[in-house]
């Protein structure tokens, strides 16, 4: 997988792009990065979190903190495996409770985490006005 620090050559839409955007700004003020890579073909993002400065990242993520480093969330992000899995208890509570951390976030800037693996990320669809919404703008 390529990671990409930047805004991803799979982050076309302006409501995708700003999600990210918004994540990263988040992740920064917490000592972390985000690092993206497109899973385009699945319409999806592959999401790496790096820990770029330990003290403020341990307000919020456990584990071994050295700069530079991602975060340990019990396998490499971009490996699908049984320990990838959203459903694996196979993993220490560190772990655990770092990729609930992530899935929170990314749950706040409206992506949803696909059961395959902790890494693995689509962005939510633009909401679609309901029917009775529709027909009364017609009229």
């Amino acid at each position: 997988m390529v990671w990409d620090t930047g805004t991803g050559s799979c982050v076309v839409g302006e409501r995708l792009r700003t999600a990210v955007a918004s994540v990263r700004t988040v992740l920064r003020a917490q000592g972390l990065a985000l690092k993206t890579s497109c899973q385009a073909g699945q319409g999806a993002l592959g999401v790496r979190v790096d820990v770029v400065d330990g003290l403020l990242a341990s307000a919020v993520v456990r584990g071994p903190l050295a700069e530079g480093e991602p975060v340990d969330m019990g396998t490499p992000a971009g490996v699908i495996g049984a320990k990838a899995g959203n459903d694996s208890e196979d993993v220490s509570p560190d772990v655990q409770h770092n990729r609930q951390w992530l899935r929170a976030l990314m749950a706040r800037h409206q992506f949803d985490n696909l059961p395959n693996a902790w890494w693995h990320f689509a962005h939510q669809a633009a909401t679609q006005p309901a029917v009775a919404e529709v027909e009364l703008a017609e009229r």
